[in-house]
């Protein structure tokens, strides 16, 4: 991650009147913390508290037994803003020192500037992540319900992260995440939804109105579950926990969902429930209390050991019920990706790009009826550790990118926002660079014609999601094939850089890797020498 151009590590001097800096008010709904923020001098420097982030770490790991309400998150965000924003403080200005202090505060000088800088190093990550407008880590995700067996989470709204994501406001990202021998409850949502399977085994079922269709999926299967079909997902593994994700389309509201969940639980009511009692007498012919019995609550006066509510919307399930649901499950086809209504494998065809470092698997709406329908591409990455996924661009779609697994830096390019409001003549136009370390569960948000580099750090594996897919161009600019800057004349060329074509065609050329290419470059230039123009290369900005 990119360091701060600041003087963050610098320990602060005494002063014969300590100053007590205004703190700027924290805008509403932002994690952001105020770079410049000083707590009030006291008299003695006091340790910072390290236990904070350590439990929040822990607590991460952990499912708790209890339901966890809606509003959960916001309290989250705040204990971690809170977390964050104690470690970004100095140590405060201590008073002017007497004769006696000087040669004590000289010996702890040292000590206080190694200790400062460790911390600098920390919080200035976390303000990268908390300014990067395209990052979505962990702390972005709402829990919807949590349990012991598995939880259920939703991102946060592209476009309140970012003006510059206002594209993606009618899609939202759901996370699902159950242990092993455990059942998603059926529901329905009124949204479409695309289910990829990160990691584990699940039997995902679609209920009609006269059958139903079962599925057994693995890691890499794709299906889309259409708005309103009721649907459950079994764990059948006895060791390896599920996780999927899941991108969902609302038909009602831009960027709002619902999901109506069937059974009565202790997390919330069926939406059965919602019908007056005549209505419910009525639709089934039998009385109201035996209604009530049987598909909402015990009747007063039922003993303990009896059938009672389900504590969350997962739940744990026998293994004889998973044999029984499991008779009639298909497994995913790796032979087509052409079906309009059965799941699909990314890894059912070659991939796309492919070498020693790297395989990129892509299926594009073009293949496949599921993503025609919703104008979206599918793609499935893995990656050695020190390759490098050469700068480029993508014509039309918006990625958002998911990390499964291992950890990667990553690099965006982009205009500086205030230029691209108002550009100065006598101000030369510039980019910026958005840098961010991925690690598992993190996502991130690639816009259409943003160039944008993928370094693995660890081995990794990453899936993609392109929204307006269709007849979408992935733009290389390095690398031996592909390579949209070798396709331009050499008069251009000429014109374009400060080079000659034939200086640009050789620095071309001495990369005769494709697509996937060592992190680590072996012929470094030597000097810069040429012209400077008023416009900054988007190649500059990588460096």
């Amino acid at each position: 991650v990119e360091k701060e151009e600041c003087e963050e590590g610098e320990i602060p001097r005494p002063r014969p009147r300590p100053q007590h800096p205004e703190r700027e008010p924290q805008q509403p709904g932002e994690k952001e913390e105020d770079e410049d923020e000083q707590p009030r001098p006291i008299p003695f420097p006091r340790p910072q508290p390290r236990q904070e982030e350590e439990h929040e770490q822990r607590e991460e790991q952990e499912w708790p037994r209890k339901e966890e309400k809606r509003g959960e998150k916001g309290s989250e965000e705040e204990d971690e803003d809170e977390d964050e924003e104690q470690d970004e403080r100095q140590f405060p200005f201590p008073r002017p020192p007497h004769q006696k202090e000087e040669r004590k505060q000289e010996e702890d000088e040292d000590e206080e500037q190694q200790r400062e800088s460790e911390e600098s190093e920390d919080s200035e990550l976390r303000r990268h992540k908390n300014k990067n407008p395209f990052l979505f880590g962990s702390n972005r995700f709402e829990t919807l319900f949590k349990n012991q067996y598995g939880r259920i989470r939703v991102l946060q709204r592209f476009n309140q992260r970012s003006p510059q994501l206002q594209n993606l406001r009618d899609y939202r990202i759901l996370e699902f995440n159950s242990k092993p021998n455990t059942l998603l409850l059926p529901n329905h949502a009124d949204a479409d939804y695309l289910i990829v399977i990160l990691n584990g085994t699940a039997i995902l079922s679609l209920v009609n109105n006269d059958d139903r269709d079962s599925y057994r999926l693995q890691s890499g299967d794709a299906l889309r579950v259409p708005s309103g079909t009721t649907y459950y997902v079994v764990n059948p593994d006895n060791n390896e926990n599920l996780r999927l994700i899941t991108l969902a389309i609302p038909v009602n509201k831009p960027g709002r969902f619902e999901s109506f969940f069937l059974s009565s639980t202790e997390a919330q009511q069926s939406y059965l429930q919602g019908f007056s009692r005549n209505i419910l007498e009525a639709s089934y012919d039998t009385k109201f209390e035996e209604i009530n019995k049987v598909l909402f609550s015990r009747e007063e006066g039922q003993q303990q050991g009896e059938q009672r509510l389900q504590e969350s919307v997962i739940v744990e399930i026998s293994k004889e019920q998973i044999r029984a649901l499991s008779k009639r499950a298909k497994s995913s086809s790796r032979k087509t990706i052409s079906s309009e209504d059965k799941p699909f494998n990314l890894r059912s065809r070659d991939p796309i790009y492919s070498n020693k470092l790297g395989k990129f698997f892509e299926i594009t709406p073009e293949k496949n009826p599921q993503l025609r329908d919703l104008d979206i591409f599918l793609s499935i990455v893995d990656m050695n550790e020190g390759a490098l996924l050469l700068p480029h661009f993508n014509s039309k779609a918006i990625v958002i990118l998911v990390i499964n697994e291992g950890d990667a830096n990553i690099e965006l390019v982009g205009l500086k926002e205030q230029q691209q409001e108002q550009q100065q003549e006598e101000q030369p136009l510039e980019v910026r660079k958005y840098r961010a370390e991925l690690s598992e569960q993190d996502i991130f948000v690639i816009p259409a014609g943003y160039p944008v580099v993928v370094n693995a750090t660890s081995n990794l594996n990453f899936f993609a999601i392109g929204i307006n897919a269709e007849n979408n161009q992935r733009n290389f600019l390095a690398g031996s094939q592909d390579n949209v800057i070798s396709q331009i004349p050499s008069q251009v060329q000429e014109l374009a850089f400060p080079g000659s074509a034939q200086a640009v065609e050789k620095l071309l050329k001495n990369q005769r890797e494709s697509y996937f290419v060592d992190a680590q470059p072996k012929k470094k230039e030597e000097g810069n020498k040429g012209r400077k123009g008023p416009l900054s290369s988007i190649l500059r900005a990588f460096y």
